[in-house]
């Protein structure tokens, strides 16, 4: 930025020049400005003033029903007479009186009165506590009080009131704790301008507009009376015996429309300005004169300013788009970026390839050396990364562990392969971070572009869905391995995509159904039990096998949908074997498990078709139960209240089957059918079975073998003393009609 002399001079000309009339505005102005100030914090005053007014009537009105409450109040004149003088004299009210429902009162002081047709006891008696102001009372006739009115409730029937008031010299007994400078006045008024109570004014009683209003502009009476009839809150000015004074008002809840206004003479607050005033003048000129003095420096300052502000901008846009660990892009660094890389491999008309790397076993160096160490050998892997040698090398953090570097110019499978290779034989050396070694593998996802063909608009989200896709293949294959994108692979990502489609229409199309395997008790000859299992006959896919949808529906978020699916049809096929002794279980996944009104929705479902306690059975394995295992436990607890029973499935195969065993409210356990395919040729297999079994019996619960596909596995089974089974040996899962059909075949 250039910055000439001349100019400086003529700016800072029209800066004194600005300056002087902007004093002269402000001598002027100052006026203004301390009475609108003065006004809005008179305003605030007078709000707080209205809520300290509402906090005492609730407290006397508190006192009041605490009183109310004493059972001596029905219990004959003189103990009504000892309550409520106690009362009066300990509250410093003028009298507090027990009013029947009559209208009749007792007072504090002895004295019998009528009070029915006063609007305090006319609310009271319909049960709301209130606060009145009255210009008079039978309780005081000569004197303004205050009355509060409380129900006397017995056994929920309001018999009668209570009834309090308070002196007409202790500002009501409401403004107690209010504190405000002596030149200023506070008063409560009524909406139509009454005045009720007041501190430090001159008038006790009268009409409020009346006292102000003689001298006043009639305009700013008549804004104020609007805003005491609508109440609402407000300020304005008005003129008391020639003095000019500023008001601020605001109303007080739970009261009659009462109004709290405070009051202050303009001229206890001008004489500052006055003051003011005339230092503007000197302050001026000093003004003035610093500023030609500082004028140059500050348009230096401006220059540096400038330059900062652009530094800073840079510095976001650096956080924004770069990891700062490794000081490489991160994902949103290289979706921003990877436009110009492809443009430059499409301006040469040169393929690319994009390696997408994750460090095998990380978190292990985090949970063994700490997160610092964790840091420094990722910041250390990216060095060695950013030593890879290409043409139009663009390199990203773009997850925890996870990598992507892109490079123009790779034209064949060969090429492609290569430098799969290089990356994964940067990591065979070992890693010294710190003084300690660290030897960890990576696995590599490799793709090749072609510029003509498959890089669509910016081709981010193409990069990534592919290089996802071709990491895990190469993580399942093994540790430290690379795998390359194919054509195949294309055509599984694009297949995948259309089945994520047509499965979110599945139900709506009626392609979603349950079938049911029968559970059979081998000892009794019938079936038991039935489970129920999705299946999905897509109209384009044919028969889809569960685990490939379910899992699909788990990483889409349609599992809600399917879950809730499945649950309908099992408690609708329950409702038609009701009363057979049949229990239809059905399986719930750890997403379905997590989700906050999951368990109102099975509840709901349940009492819904009218099923009877222990007729159906959710199913869970061991887990759905690692993340939230207590959070689980109380889900568990709340189903088999309502008579859901809980199967824990594919049972010892997880880590810690016995203590869930221990604290789960579960009914059953499934045996994995990996145990039962060993169970006669393997003798440690079939031991196992065997202290399954009796485990499960010590903690009294059921125990079901699943998978089970020949009778020499049945009678294995049967000899450990399991007679439920489930398996093909019995039936496949079948569909509704065809359960039915087996139930009246099987079924004793």
């Amino acid at each position: 930025m250039k910055y000439q002399r001349n100019k400086i001079i003529l700016i800072i000309a029209v800066v004194v020049a600005v300056l002087m009339i902007l004093g002269l505005g402000f001598v002027m102005g100052v006026r203004g400005i301390l009475t609108r100030s003065t006004q809005t914090s008179l305003q605030k005053i007078s709000e707080q003033g209205a809520n300290a007014v509402h906090v005492a009537i609730e407290g006397n009105l508190d006192v009041l029903s605490a009183l109310s409450e004493q059972n001596g109040l029905t219990e004959g004149k003189q103990e009504q007479m000892r309550i409520l003088s106690d009362e009066a004299r300990r509250k410093n009210f003028v009298r507090v009186a027990f009013v029947d429902r009559s209208g009749h009162a007792i007072t504090s002081d002895g004295k019998e009165i009528r009070i029915n047709e006063r609007d305090y006891f006319k609310k009271a008696i319909a049960g709301y506590a209130n606060i009145s102001g009255e210009l008079y009372d039978l309780f005081a006739p000569h004197n303004k009080i205050i009355a509060y009115a409380v129900p006397v409730i017995r056994s929920r029937k309001v018999v009668g009131a209570l009834v309090a008031t308070t002196p007409d010299d202790e500002d009501l007994n409401i403004m107690d704790h209010i504190a405000v400078d002596s030149d200023y006045s506070i008063y409560i008024i009524s909406n139509t301008g009454q005045m009720i109570s007041n501190r430090n004014g001159q008038e006790r009683f009268g009409n409020f507009f009346q006292y102000i209003g003689p001298q006043s502009s009639q305009r700013e009476i008549s804004a104020m009376r609007r805003d005491f009839l609508s109440m609402r809150s407000g300020k304005g000015a008005c003129t008391v015996n020639g003095t000019a004074k500023l008001v601020g008002y605001s109303s007080i809840p739970q009261t009659d429309d009462w109004m709290f206004a405070v009051l202050v003479a303009e001229s206890k607050i001008m004489a500052p300005g006055y003051q003011i005033m005339v230092m503007s003048a000197v302050l001026l000129g000093l003004l003035i004169l610093e500023f030609i003095i500082a004028a140059i420096g500050f348009f230096k300052f401006k220059k540096s300013s400038y330059e900062a502000n652009v530094r800073r901008k840079e510095d976001i846009s650096y956080y924004t788009y770069t990891d700062p660990l490794t000081n490489l892009p991160n994902r949103k660094g290289i979706e921003k970026n990877i436009s110009e890389w492809i443009k430059f491999s499409r301006a040469n008309g040169k393929n690319g390839a994009a390696f997408f790397l994750d460090i095998d076993n990380f978190q292990s160096v985090n949970n063994t050396f700490g997160i610092e160490i964790g840091d420094s050998f990722l910041a250390s892997a990216a060095a060695r990364l950013a030593s890879v040698e290409g043409e139009n090398i663009m390199l990203g953090r773009i997850g925890g562990d996870e990598f992507v570097l892109l490079i123009s110019n790779v034209n064949t499978s060969e090429e492609l392969e290569k430098y799969a290779k290089d990356i994964l034989n940067l990591f065979k050396e070992p890693f010294l971070i710190h003084g300690n070694v660290i030897q960890l593998s990576c696995s590599v996802g490799a793709i090749l572009f072609n510029y003509r063909e498959n890089m669509k608009n910016n081709g981010f989200d193409e990069i990534i869905n592919r290089g996802e896709f071709v990491l895990h293949e190469a993580k399942s294959k093994s540790k430290g391995s690379y795998a390359l994108f194919n054509d195949d692979f294309g055509i599984t990502i694009d297949r995948q995509h259309q089945m994520e489609r047509e499965l979110k229409l599945s139900i709506h199309n009626n392609e979603l159904c349950c079938y049911f395997q029968p559970q059979y008790d081998y000892e009794k000859k019938s079936i038991v039990g039935f489970e129920s299992l999705a299946r999905w006959h897509s109209a384009k896919f044919g028969m889809v096998s569960p685990v490939t949808f379910i899992s699909m529906a788990e990483n889409t978020g349609f599992i809600k949908e399917l879950g809730r699916f499945v649950v309908d049809q099992t408690f609708a096929f329950a409702k038609t074997i009701q009363g057979r002794g049949i229990r239809v279980s059905f399986n719930a996944s750890p997403v379905e498990l997590l989700q906050a009104d999951y368990v109102n929705y099975v509840i709901e479902r349940f009492c819904y078709y009218g099923l009877t306690p222990g007729s159906v059975a959710i199913e869970v394995t061991e887990s759905s139960l690692i993340e939230s295992f207590d959070e689980v436990i109380k889900k568990f607890k709340i189903l088999s209240g309502y008579g859901i029973y809980v199967y824990l499935d594919d049972f010892g195969t997880g880590f810690s089957s016995l203590t869930y065993l221990k604290n789960l409210p579960i009914h059953s356990v499934k045996i994995d059918k990996s145990f039962i395919d060993e169970v006669v040729t393997d003798r440690v297999g079939r031991d196992i079975v065997d202290m399954i079994v009796r485990l499960a019996k010590r903690l009294n619960l059921e125990v079901i073998a699943e998978g089970v596909e020949t009778q020499a596995q049945i009678e294995c089974i049967y000899d450990c003393g399991c007679r439920m089974i489930q398996g093909y040996f019995i039936s496949p899962p079948v569909p509704w009609e065809r359960a039915l059909s087996l139930l009246d075949v099987m079924h004793k």
